[in-house]
């Protein structure tokens, strides 16, 4: 079966390939549907951080759909400012607007910052609760003793 595939790579039938990426991209050019990839991109273009999905779920989401495209595309779609670009807009609006106060280099400076202000929005979060819980326990103490 797979001889059939290969027979039909017209690079393959003339000279041999000079290495594993050029096999690769023959084979993804021949077999894979130009819209699969279009609608790969539309997805990426559009992914973002749901309300309820911290920001390392988000990630595994971000870079599944990223190898995806990565292994269907012949050269570099995306530069590495625009997988940049891309993460932080994904973000939930509170994490873009602190993450946006950096200057930021790469992707794993992004990513870094987005979980530590994640954290630290759980951690006011949670104060918030317990301070709420402990107000309304005293509360409740208090019109217990009247």
């Amino acid at each position: 079966m797979a001889t059939a595939y290969i027979a039909k790579i017209p690079e393959f039938t003339e000279e041999p390939f000079e290495n594993w990426q050029a096999f690769k991209d023959a084979f993804l050019q021949q077999f894979t549907d130009n819209n699969t990839f279009i609608t790969l991109c539309n997805c990426f273009r559009n992914i973002k951080q749901e309300t309820s999905e911290t920001v390392m779920t988000y990630l595994g989401r971000f870079n599944k759909l990223l190898r995806q495209i990565r292994q269907l595309e012949t050269n570099n779609y995306y530069s590495d400012a625009q997988i940049l670009d891309q993460f932080i807009a994904g973000l939930k609006d509170k994490l873009i607007k602190k993450v946006h106060l950096h200057a930021l280099a790469d992707l794993a400076t992004a990513i870094r910052h987005a979980k530590s202000y994640e954290m630290a929005i759980e951690k006011a979060n949670h104060t918030k609760l317990v301070n709420l819980a402990i107000g309304e326990t005293s509360l409740t103490a208090e019109k217990k003793i009247d």
